[in-house]
């Protein structure tokens, strides 16, 4: 599940470090030491405020079209290094790679499936872990 979110990129005055605000994440923001590492946590926060909304299958917060956002002028930033940009990221990789513990979940099944499983040396755990990524369409 990739997501698109608008970003402003403001360039600091006193450094090559940026500021990047989200409009559409309640005006949240993050910085980085220079351009590359300001996408890269541009990307991460996108990632860890949306995955509350992925784990509990909430709506998205909708995106902004990218042309009614503008820079603001402010004392701290350079306004001729500094631009609005989409920022993606693959949620359900994101949250993948997030959190990669195992919890050990008791199921029950009928009797004569499970005997057929051991009989085949069938993995119920990889079964039932694909079973529930193809229901929340994770791949």
């Amino acid at each position: 599940m990739f997501v698109v979110y608008p970003a402003i990129f403001y360039k600091d005055l006193a450094s090559n470090a940026y500021v990047v605000i989200f409009p559409d994440l309640d005006n949240g923001a993050t910085e980085g030491e220079d351009i590359n590492d300001a996408y890269f946590m541009a990307q991460d926060y996108i990632g860890s405020w949306l995955y509350d909304y992925f784990i509990e299958m909430k709506e998205l917060p909708k995106a902004s079209n990218i042309l009614d956002l503008k820079l603001e002028d402010d004392e701290y930033s350079d306004l001729s290094k500094s631009f609005i940009s989409l920022v993606g990221i693959d949620l359900a990789e994101y949250v993948k790679q997030a959190d990669k513990r195992t919890v050990r979940k008791n199921i029950s099944i009928p009797s004569y499936l499970n005997e057929m499983g051991i009989t085949k040396g069938v993995n119920f755990s990889q079964i039932l872990q694909d079973a529930l990524k193809d229901e929340f369409n994770i791949n």
